[in-house]
């Protein structure tokens, strides 16, 4: 039997409240499990993340002894070296982390001021 177009945009406004309640959880936390070489030979190549809020992204990476490249695996472009990770899908949990961390310390600030706004009246 087909939904009508009310019972559609009530089951759409469900599966929307279901992926935001799904969304707020933590995640377990990932290691780094590409070291960059010892040594001055080639380049340790892997995924890398960047985590700034409005363009949060996973590339592809590298990393030589003295620097690294984010966005391109064949050369560096940032002094300092960096371990990677090995797969896209470990850089895309780490990266969920590191965005978790922030916005929970964000959430918290938050209650904190709503906390005290209720002590005061």
């Amino acid at each position: 039997m087909a939904m009508t177009k009310k019972e559609q945009t009530a089951f759409e406004s469900l599966q929307h409240q279901l992926r935001l309640a799904k969304a707020l959880r933590f995640t377990e936390s990932v290691e780094r499990d590409v070291m960059p070489p010892s040594n001055y030979d080639g380049l340790a190549k892997g995924w890398d993340y960047n985590a700034y809020i409005g363009g949060p992204r996973v590339e592809k990476a590298c990393s030589s002894c003295v620097h690294h490249g984010f966005g391109d695996d064949t050369k560096t472009t940032s002094q300092g070296t960096r371990r990677l990770f090995s797969t896209k899908l470990l850089a895309l949990r780490a990266l969920r982390v590191e965005v978790e961390s922030k916005v929970a310390e964000i959430l918290a600030k938050i209650d904190e001021q709503i906390e005290e706004e209720k002590a005061r009246t």
